[in-house]
């Protein structure tokens, strides 16, 4: 069986190949697909792989800005108004906060949110992003789980946390799960049975791997992700079945990784020991990798109320957490975080309530028109919706989905290549 396997992955990558070499006959467009195949393969094991392809795409779309193109729809206007709008958030509050060494090194991530917007304009002529975005996420499954062998037996770290951190590598599987689970229900009327087992022993790898990081955002994702795909797409006589199956993978993942159920249990313990403390600034409580997360956005409160218009400015939280701390106003366990940890709380405190504004338009006004269009164009906001939701889902437990480059390229190419295939494909109405 497994020599059969290799065998039908083997014959589906020569395919491919042959499509690149008959089908598109534009060298440019043969550069576009192949860069999007492999956004998925290799980000986890090779540093700095997923913003240079990132890179690669805006340069090449920078480069024929000038060729003719269709309009853009007003949808996709808005859009990228409200990237430009995020960007000038950051320009705004660094300023009034007095711009120093660390804005301007977080200057370089900011302007992404800049950059999507050739990245946006060039990706819209390519109508099969989306489907190479997807086989290249079938080989990342295995690429991720060997990864993460290297890793837990090679490498004796005991998680799997890639070149980066259990924090990326673990939603990152998740992210790829889900795009190879929405290529089965997309495609699976085509697909031969020989394929399908392939991808979905993919799907197995990235989950695996997902649980062997033992990352909470993975967790997190994978629990909300699933729920919502449940909810919103499935039949309402599948749903129970579905909701079931969600339990069980849930409950294996529980019962048999050390690591998923030793971090369950402890967070759930934290969490209580915390709710239960009558002073957090003093409370052991809030020193647990847990309850300094809930004292973290406790404090983020505190200094969205004294800074509610345009924030404390990028960067500089862990200087102004030191000011709440001296007035016993914080538990100094805080002090040694640079990020509250969380993405609305970090978009808050640094860019104030309208930054926070910015951020939300930024992930749910694409979500606002896939649910607009859903009855009428479903195959296409549905996966537009699985991406607003795992990365809303990933950005409760971590900041970087809006400051390290690696996490705004999966964010930003991914929301271009599924918003743009979205408005291509689902006419407009008049």
């Amino acid at each position: 069986m497994p020599v059969i396997l290799v065998k039908v992955l083997m014959d589906k990558i020569n395919n491919w190949v042959n499509k690149f070499l008959l089908a598109y006959p534009d060298k440019t467009e043969r550069i576009v697909y192949l860069l999007i195949f492999l956004f998925p393969i290799a980000g986890m094991s090779v540093r700095h792989w997923i913003t240079n392809i990132f890179n690669l795409l805006v340069l090449i779309g920078l480069f024929t800005l000038r060729k003719p193109r269709e309009p853009l729809l007003r949808e996709e206007k808005i859009f990228l108004w409200i990237c430009v709008a995020y960007f000038s958030m950051f320009i705004i509050s660094s300023l009034a906060n007095g711009w120093g060494s660390i804005q301007t090194r977080y200057l370089g991530t900011e302007l992404r949110f800049l950059l999507i917007i050739p990245l946006y304009i060039f990706l819209r002529r390519y109508p099969e992003s989306s489907l190479w975005l997807f086989r290249g996420a079938v080989l990342g499954g295995f690429v991720l789980l060997s990864q993460a062998y290297y890793d837990v037996y090679i490498g004796l770290r005991g998680t799997a946390v890639g070149v980066y951190s259990k924090n990326i590598i673990g939603p990152f599987a998740i992210i790829i799960s889900f795009w190879s689970l929405y290529y089965i229900w997309q495609h699976h009327k085509n697909i031969h049975i020989a394929y399908l087992i392939v991808i979905l022993i993919s799907v197995i790898a990235a989950l695996t791997t997902a649980g062997i990081s033992g990352s909470r955002g993975a967790y997190v994702g994978f629990i909300i992700t699933s729920v919502a795909c449940v909810m919103f797409f499935s039949k309402p006589r599948l749903m129970f079945a579905s909701l079931a199956v969600i339990s069980i993978i849930m409950l294996l993942f529980y019962q048999n990784s050390i690591t998923v159920k030793g971090g369950v249990d402890v967070a759930t313990n934290e969490v209580q020991q915390y709710f239960n403390a009558k002073d957090h600034t003093k409370d052991i409580s809030s020193t647990t990798s847990t309850g300094v997360r809930l004292e973290m956005m406790r404090t983020g409160l505190l200094i969205i109320r004294d800074n509610p218009v345009l924030g404390i400015g990028p960067g500089n939280y862990n200087e102004v957490t030191q000011h709440y701390i001296k007035t016993n106003k914080a538990n100094p366990a805080i002090g040694l975080f640079a990020h509250p940890h969380n993405t609305f709380f970090e978009v808050a405190s640094a860019k104030g309530l309208i930054g926070l504004l910015t951020v939300l338009l930024l992930f749910y006004y694409p979500a606002y028109l896939y649910i607009k269009d859903y009855k009428r164009c479903k195959k296409t906001s549905v996966i537009g919706l699985i991406h607003v939701v795992s990365i809303s889902a990933f950005s409760l437990t971590d900041h970087s989905v809006v400051l390290m480059n690696n996490y705004v390229s999966i964010l930003l190419l991914g929301t271009a290549i599924f918003l743009s295939t979205h408005l291509r494909l689902c006419p407009r109405n008049e």
